[in-house]
């Protein structure tokens, strides 16, 4: 009986590793993406920052985006009031200052700080969303505009780099940032991150616009344009900004749900295809253990497709993190939970406000 149950678990096991190895081999073959066509790009550029209060180096951040290598290109800060504390910061460096005022849209105050100033500001070329908790390289902007000399592409976009700046739960936020730059390495997976973007400004027609200002995520209605009109989305992993992160554990319980539950609202494959993955890989390292200990030391075979996930991750680090095989290891239980917790989520809290998670139906012509 004992023999029959071992034999069974071993074909399972042995399944699910076929399966994981599967999975791995395409995460782990070297990221590439269609070039898009060179050529200078000259065009005016708009870097648009949504403010409210002082973010952690709040003042460096706004300094690095000033300081770019890129020629014709402006700054604006947008902010809900002028009493804003973020205000006097922007003009200290002698970044132009927008209030938004009252409610432009039904949508979050991130969209309508981004609809107030697409409305406003309508002599530019492209247009760039920046947070205002990205320090940048000064190549950042150069970077990424230059993709869309290509007309085939329809956003350009980064993903940042979680620097830890806090305890334990800062740490697994870097780790848990790899999720999203794996997610930026597929082209299935991809969408523009609205903490670092570019567009064209014909992307965002007139229906386009009316649908956006009523979006409770710009990057998910954004992304969301872009796929309807058959363009690309080019990740330009060169202009990776950092985002500085003091995050405890409700800061980044709270970061975690909402991004978690943004992305399955804009992207139904995430829920399914996360689930599966990442309780496969946790599967599979248990059974591993189990059966390498239990019955033969050559089944620890099994753990060659998790630990080449583990490393892959690893070479991603910028500096050293004693807790970060600890944290790996135990992302696919966190990250399973917090898909479920996520698809279960009504409303969520952003910038001090509650919203109502909902998708927006386009504009009909």
């Amino acid at each position: 009986m004992i023999t029959t149950v071992a034999v069974i678990l071993y074909v399972y096991v042995t399944f699910m590793f076929l399966c994981a190895l599967f999975f791995t081999a395409a995460s782990l073959v070297r990221f590439r993406q269609e070039p898009f066509k060179i050529g200078k790009s000259d065009q005016k550029v708009i870097v648009m920052v949504p403010c409210k209060g002082i973010d952690y180096t709040f003042e460096n951040n706004l300094k690095s985006i000033k300081s770019q290598d890129y020629k014709n290109y402006n700054v604006v800060a947008i902010v809900d009031d002028i009493g804003d504390p973020a205000v006097g910061v922007a003009r200290k460096l002698g970044i132009k200052v927008l209030v938004t005022g009252k409610r432009f849209n039904l949508g979050s105050g991130k969209v309508n700080a981004l609809s107030t100033a697409i409305s406003k500001l309508s002599g530019y070329d492209i247009y760039v969303i920046a947070d205002s908790d990205i320090l940048v390289n000064k190549d950042w902007l150069r970077k990424l505009v230059e993709p869309l000399v290509d007309k085939s592409i329809g956003l350009s976009t980064a993903f940042p780099y979680f620097k830890p700046k806090g305890g334990f739960w800062s740490k697994v936020k870097l780790v848990w940032g790899f999720v999203g730059q794996g997610m930026m390495e597929s082209k299935v997976l991809r969408f523009g991150w609205g903490g670092s973007l570019a567009f064209r400004k014909e992307l965002i027609d007139k229906k386009a616009f009316e649908t956006f200002r009523r979006s409770l995520s710009d990057d998910i209605a954004i992304t969301r344009m872009v796929r309807e009109k058959g363009l690309r989305i080019y990740y330009v992993p060169e202009a990776q900004p950092i985002v500085n992160s003091p995050d405890d554990f409700k800061t980044f319980a709270e970061w975690a749900n909402r991004q978690t539950a943004l992305s399955i609202m804009g992207n139904d494959r995430i829920l399914p295809f996360g689930i599966a993955f990442y309780s496969l890989s946790f599967i599979l390292f248990v059974s591993a253990i189990l059966l390498g200990l239990l019955y033969s030391y050559l089944l620890f075979i099994l753990l060659v497709p998790y630990m080449l996930g583990i490393l892959k991750n690893h070479s991603r680090l910028k500096e050293k993190c004693p807790e970060f095989f600890l944290i790996q290891t135990l992302i696919p239980i966190l990250f399973v939970a917090n898909l479920v917790a996520a698809k279960s989520m009504k409303n969520i809290r952003w910038r001090g406000r509650q919203y109502k998670l909902k998708q927006v139906s386009p504009v009909q012509s």
